[in-house]
């Protein structure tokens, strides 16, 4: 493991995929205390999250990817986002937090296409009052418990871009996404980042730019990106 993991006199770095974004002093070290190696993949809906996740399905890296089907609240929550918000965000967060636990490998690296990050964005965008603070109770219990990711990859991708893409893979149930809530959950989405970049390395793609799902090169260039970073 190349410097990732015992950090302390090192340095971290925000990258961007194209260039460098800013570089300060890591101020906390990364050492073997880590229970289970995840990087988590975050960013708005549509951004390209499960897409880059399976590249990086081979023997050095486990992939782990959501089964939103399987949540109980999923397909209320879009037909009644106000009505069912609360069940759906906090059943999700633990619904990440169980799968983190259950199905990480020890011994890889664990590429999750799902991030607490976005999690806490989408409370926040959407819950307020006592729902709201019991919601961050209970994340950040699973912060306590969970070791904070190895890197968090952030998928930067505009409102624009995801709409054409959720109207283009044509799920009936994401109709009622509007622009104006890609936005807000991609300003929301951007504050999580930036605070968790005190703490933990942040790599940031353009993701509208760089297609990762289909041209070669730039799936070559993102492989060696994290092949250097991780391994």
């Amino acid at each position: 493991m190349k410097n990732i993991r015992t950090c302390c006199n090192i340095k971290r770095t925000i990258f961007c995929l194209d260039k460098r974004v800013h570089y300060n002093p890591c101020p906390m070290p990364i050492t073997d205390s880590f229970k289970l190696l995840r990087v988590e993949v975050c960013g708005g809906i549509a951004s390209g999250k499960t897409t880059f996740a399976a590249l990086l399905s081979d023997k050095r890296f486990n992939p782990l990817l959501e089964d939103f089907r399987s949540n109980p609240f999923w397909v209320a929550f879009y037909s009644d986002p106000g009505k069912y918000i609360f069940e759906t965000e906090v059943s999700f967060t633990l619904q990440h937090y169980h799968q983190v636990k259950k199905e990480s490998a020890r011994g890889k690296i664990n590429i999750c296409d799902f991030s607490f990050l976005l999690d806490s964005a989408y409370a926040n965008v959407g819950l307020q009052g006592s729902q709201l603070s019991t919601y961050l109770t209970v994340y950040e219990e699973i912060k306590r418990e969970l070791s904070p990711p190895l890197l968090v990859i952030h998928l930067n991708c505009d409102a624009e871009t995801e709409l054409k893409r959720i109207r283009f893979r044509g799920r009936d149930i994401e109709n009622p996404i509007t622009l104006d809530f890609l936005n807000s959950l991609n300003l929301a989405v951007e504050k999580e980042v930036q605070k968790a970049a005190e703490e933990t390395r942040v790599i940031s793609v353009n993701s509208a730019q760089k297609n990762f799902a289909d041209i070669d090169d730039i799936k070559e260039e993102i492989l060696n990106l994290m092949t250097t970073i991780l391994l």
